[in-house]
């Protein structure tokens, strides 16, 4: 499915996203812990600063000598929700700041706001590095795919959050400013996520791939994997194509996949047979 190009660029970006999640995580720590032990604005700044950096090193160091570390994270969806969600003690400590039990709530709110977002990137892009570590064999079957976005819709969302972000600026209000600019940031990594957003040409044409494991959804910057084994039903709806799985269905329409009744015949046939007893890879 993918070359040796398009793996070690995936790695790249995990180690980038690491660094940065483990350098404004133990930034965010450490700022906590000086501000309730040396609440002075040199002390706290200065140890976000230095934290961030060394924190930034460690974790490329990391991803580096851990070779399997992308895929570690990226096989377990408890493990990849985990990585935007360790931003939750941050809230706590903001709002701890808004009732005068903590100073300094802006530095951990950008922090916190930081940990988020480079945490979501990082659990995308882990469970892109997985999905690379076990589709190594030629796919059966490919399609061309445009990811469902709406790119007017999707940017007056991204302005009204900067508008909102710049207008609390200009008020002097500036949590909520973080929080709205926060917002606007996640927007656009959501969507780069996501496919809607693309750089350019960067990245990989967007397609559906059948592999032996399942069905993959490559984006430009990142991939999803579908198992036979949670598909319970593929059908063809109108213009639509489903594949049941649970309460998170994967649905197909014609202007994002042309070919669907092709597309509906090899993944059927691919699910079925595992239902009939053929071995799961691993």
């Amino acid at each position: 499915m993918t070359g040796d190009h398009d793996t070690g660029t995936a790695k790249t970006r995990f180690r980038l996203a690491f660094a940065g999640y483990v350098g404004t995580l133990v930034a965010g720590l450490a700022a906590l812990a000086v501000g309730l032990t040396a609440p002075t604005r040199i002390a706290v700044l200065g140890t976000a600063a230095i934290s961030l950096l060394g924190g930034a090193l460690v974790g490329i160091a990391l991803a580096r000598r851990i070779r399997e570390l992308p895929a570690r994270l990226g096989r377990s969806w408890l493990r990849r929700v985990a990585l935007p969600f360790s931003a939750t003690p941050f809230g706590v400590a903001v709002g701890a700041t808004l009732l005068g039990w903590l100073e300094f709530r802006l530095v951990v709110a950008a922090l916190g706001v930081a940990v988020a977002i480079t945490g979501y990137a990082l659990m995308r892009l882990a469970e892109t590095c997985y999905v690379d570590s076990i589709t190594d064999d030629e796919s059966v079957a490919t399609w061309q795919w445009e990811p469902p976005g709406t790119p007017k819709l999707d940017a007056i969302v991204l302005a009204m959050w900067l508008l909102l972000g710049a207008a609390s600026a200009t008020t002097g209000d500036w949590l909520p400013s973080i929080v709205w600019t926060g917002l606007a940031i996640f927007w656009v990594v959501i969507g780069l996520a996501e496919g809607r957003w693309r750089v350019g040409s960067l990245g990989d044409t967007p397609a559906i791939y059948v592999h032996e494991v399942g069905l993959v959804k490559r984006r430009p910057y990142t991939r999803s994997l579908v198992r036979w084994s949670d598909i319970s039903h593929v059908r063809l709806r109108e213009d639509e194509l489903v594949l049941d799985r649970g309460f998170f269905d994967v649905r197909f329409e014609r202007d994002q996949l042309a070919d669907l009744e092709d597309a509906r015949s090899e993944i059927e046939r691919h699910s079925q047979s595992l239902r009939n007893g053929a071995p799961e890879p691993p």
